[in-house]
């Protein structure tokens, strides 16, 4: 185990807020380092210190020996604009499927990720900063980024809210939580075991504690009555006044010298009482109508100059439906929200209910107002008014300064719970929502789910977080083989058929491939030389036919 670097007592401060402080850690050579935490805790903010991007309000890193090469994979970089290519990028845009020859602004927010990782990965820097590498990509894309990740002759530090990506790569885990850094050897799974061992831990301690300050506490009650008692006395008796006034003062002793025991034992070994989870908490409400089309779709048709996206598409969604939108980087599906919202043209017909209120969470989220404050977005016209906004930035778990903070200086995260924020204000009827996990935090991942759990309006969502889409779609449309198709489905549903008739399909080969080898044995005698091969085969395609037979 090589040391590579240190953080060596790093405080981050913006303004007048403390991001980070005494943050100390080691940089073990080839680990790759997983960092989490909430939203808004200074996880970028780390990433952008190791880039040299930003500098340190206190402390420095420290590398041992020459200082590495470094390649920064940002969560979204607006600024990309490489036209040149490093030697084995071409290699990763065809494992990746990033078109080759088409400009990055042409290409879709999978492609566009895809092509950043190329290049950070084809640059084969020593240390490799990752910012939420997982957000855009599609299945197949995922599990070669692992395979490259595992692969990487360097140290990768990654940032990431997938905790089944951390399991397959991390070895490390640092924590960034209410502005200290604390280190967690192992994989994610093994991290969240041992925080709450320790949290466990720390609450017997703390149990134990307060048990035994109540008890002294209550000592010190029972000696202040008694001393009080003894003063009381001395007043009322006229020959024994001196002994209670020494008994009165014994016991004022007492109390003093239990309450510097104590304060003392607190000052030495105080013992804080273990955090809450934090609790997002908000909702939001829609339009109630039932059974009316939102938008119907006939024969629609959508390319790119000479690229095709899909053709003669034709299907309608209805009013309360939750449908979830499949298909890989680059088929159409953000196209597709484009479409409806009159942004992109497209040939066909594609009717849209003139009274739905679309609420539309974009991929990127750069549709905010960079340079105003939420105080300023959202513009509040009195006091109940910007009560309901503050109590709102509250729940999904924003502090108070952030209302006054400009938004180009608050995390992605921070910026998809703003725009969900118009969403409860505006009360939108039909959601589009883009990759809308992207960015956020475990509590605010699980909420986002409860919360259009119960959602009352139309949503239309597009995400690879396989989990989120199962609980929250009904039924599908898949982009696929140049059309769009709808399924009235749910994923796992469809997914277990789908691999039912591939089931069939691979029964069926196996068997007509068992039937040819039978026929070639019925036509040779038991003394030929390939009678023994064939009946190997035979033999081998039976077994794998019946233990398909048995799934």
């Amino acid at each position: 185990m090589t040391l590579h670097g240190k953080l060596d007592d790093i405080g981050i401060i913006f303004g007048d807020k403390i991001v980070l402080q005494n943050v100390k850690a080691d940089i073990i050579s080839g680990s790759v380092i997983g960092i989490v935490g909430g939203n808004g805790e200074g996880k970028s903010s780390l990433l952008s210190l190791l880039s040299k991007e930003s500098a340190p309000t206190k402390g420095q890193i420290e590398w041992f020996g020459a200082p590495p090469t470094i390649s920064y994979f940002k969560q979204e970089d607006e600024q990309f604009n490489k036209t040149d290519y490093a030697d084995d990028e071409w290699i990763y845009f065809s494992k990746w499927s990033v078109p080759k020859g088409r400009s990055y602004t042409h290409l879709s927010g999978g492609e566009k990720m895809k092509r950043r990782l190329a290049r950070v990965f084809a640059e084969k820097s020593q240390v490799l900063l990752l910012d939420e590498p997982t957000n855009h990509l599609d299945q197949d894309s995922l599990s070669f980024l692992k395979k490259q990740i595992n692969a990487y002759q360097g140290t990768i530090i990654l940032v990431s809210h997938d905790r089944y990506f951390l399991d397959e790569v991390a070895d490390c885990i640092w924590e960034v939580e209410n502005k200290k850094l604390t280190v967690y050897t192992g994989n994610y799974s093994s991290y969240r075991q041992k925080k709450e061992e320790n949290r466990l831990t720390q609450q017997r301690l703390y149990d134990a504690q307060q048990s035994k300050i109540q008890q002294v506490e209550k000592q010190i009650s029972e000696l202040k009555n008694w001393s009080s008692k003894a003063h009381e006395e001395s007043t009322k008796h006229e020959f024994n006044k001196e002994y209670y006034r020494v008994k009165a003062k014994k016991m004022d002793v007492q109390i003093r010298s239990k309450k510097k025991r104590l304060e003392l034992e607190l000052s030495k070994n105080t013992i804080d009482k273990p955090e809450e989870g934090k609790e997002v908490l908000f909702s939001i409400e829609g339009n109630k109508k039932k059974g009316k089309r939102v938008v119907e779709a006939k024969n629609i048709t959508k390319s790119f100059e000479d690229n095709l996206l899909f053709q003669n598409a034709s299907f309608t969604i209805q009013s309360q439906e939750r449908i979830g939108i499949l298909g890989p980087n680059g088929s159409g599906k953000s196209t597709f929200f484009r479409m409806l919202l009159g942004e992109e043209s497209s040939e066909g017909e594609l009717w849209k209910s003139e009274a739905m209120n679309i609420g539309y969470l974009r991929q990127t989220v750069f549709d905010l107002p960079e340079e105003k404050t939420p105080f300023e977005f959202f513009g509040p016209t009195d006091y109940e008014i910007r009560g309901k906004i503050q109590t709102l930035m509250m729940n999904l778990g924003f502090s108070k300064d952030h209302w006054s903070r400009p938004i180009s200086t608050m995390s992605m995260g921070e910026r998809v719970k703003l725009k969900l924020m118009e969403f409860i204000l505006d009360q939108k009827d039909v959601l589009l929502l883009d990759e809308p996990t992207n960015h956020l935090d475990l509590p605010s991942r699980e909420q986002l789910e409860k919360t259009l759990s119960t959602y009352p309006g139309t949503i239309l969502l597009v995400t690879h977080d396989r989990y989120f889409l199962d609980k929250l779609s009904n039924k599908l449309l898949i982009f696929e083989n140049k059309t769009i198709k709808k399924i009235d489905m749910s994923y796992n549903e469809w997914i277990n058929k789908n691999n039912e008739s591939n089931l069939e399909k691979e029964l069926l080969k196996l068997e007509t491939e068992r039937q040819a080898v039978l026929g070639a044995l019925s036509y040779i005698q038991k003394s030929d030389p390939k009678y023994n091969e064939l009946d190997q085969k035979f033999l081998e395609l039976t077994k794998q036919i019946n233990e398909l037979k048995g799934k």
